[in-house]
């Protein structure tokens, strides 16, 4: 047999053996070592707060309206709001997850506290917060670490030090139950000026973030709240891997508020571009006034439309 006679036969050969696979058994599994490409998945997964879904009785009804409009996911406000039973067994009904927890009180009892006692039970509850976060299968604990109040004995460096103190407490729960603690960009006058210009810089949250040296901290981007304060797209780029999850809203510079998506002064197709350049996939968690099903579904094709350029 020659050359061109090998492979006539073995072309048909492989053709015969093609046909006579049944089309309703599955397809072989490819031999071991085989590279198989990752089936195509969006890149962003969308939710909310669950303080937003203004419409349902029940955490189950809730959960079923997000179903419903298209949502992956939801987002619990707290960890002391809502029985961790009561979210699993909607999990369950619904197919949609909880993807993360926001960690309550943190504003009112803070890590950076100048009181011990306080910042201990500050510790007490970001500590539940993560054991929540683990009962209702979520990944994060977003956490604001403390509020500069220069007369009330928390300057930036004493937030500084107070809040790494407490935040390296809850690191070994974190590991353990496979919960990271992620760090929001928020207006706490902390890793940035707030009599500064509109292009600050994040080498404060970088620096803070690298001492704290743990792969179970890192940052929860928001993507509108430093609006007023940096180019958020720059921030992104500058933070790369750090950046665990992100939040997002609007903010309009003149008068100087909170909005909704796409109403604002935000540069959406910057923001895709640096979310696409730091490789970026995952949840992406809406922050804005809720309300019934018309409203919500208005705000889930804002993001569909000026996060993934829909």
């Amino acid at each position: 047999m020659n050359r061109r006679q090998f492979f006539t036969t073995s072309t048909l050969a492989l053709t015969g053996t093609a046909l006579a696979v049944d089309p309703k058994e599955p397809a072989p599994a490819p031999p071991i070592g085989t590279l198989v490409p990752p089936p195509q998945k969006p890149r962003f997964q969308f939710s909310v707060k669950y303080g937003m879904i203004g419409e349902g009785a029940t955490p189950l009804e809730k959960f079923q309206i997000m179903k419903d409009l298209g949502y992956d996911g939801v987002e619990m406000d707290s960890q002391f709001s809502v029985p961790p039973k009561d979210i699993v067994a909607a999990i369950e009904k619904t197919g949609i997850p909880v993807h993360g927890v926001v960690n309550a009180n943190h504003w009112g009892t803070r890590l950076s506290d100048p009181k011990p006692e306080t910042r201990e039970k500050a510790l007490d509850e970001l500590l539940a917060g993560i054991r929540y976060t683990h009962a209702v299968g979520g990944s994060t604990l977003l956490l604001v670490p403390g509020a500069v109040n220069a007369d009330k004995d928390e300057t930036h460096e004493q937030v500084w030090q107070r809040s790494i103190e407490g935040i390296r407490k809850a690191v070994p729960l974190a590991a353990e139950l496979g919960v990271r603690i992620c760090i929001e960009t928020v207006w706490n006058r902390f890793l940035y000026d707030p009599k500064g210009g509109a292009d600050q810089k994040p080498d404060q949250m970088i620096k803070y973030l690298d001492e704290i040296n743990s792969a179970w901290v890192g940052a929860y981007i928001d993507l509108s709240n430093f609006r007023k304060y940096v180019n958020i797209p720059n921030w992104l780029r500058a933070l790369g891997p750090r950046v665990v999850k992100c939040d997002t809203k609007d903010f309009k510079l003149d008068p100087g508020k909170f909005c909704d998506i796409g109403d604002g002064d935000v540069d959406w197709p910057d923001t895709r571009k640096a979310l696409a350049e730091i490789n970026y996939y995952g949840w992406i968690s809406s922050e804005v006034a809720g309300g019934k099903r018309d409203r919500l579904a208005d705000n889930l094709a804002r993001m569909r439309k000026y996060l993934l350029g829909a």
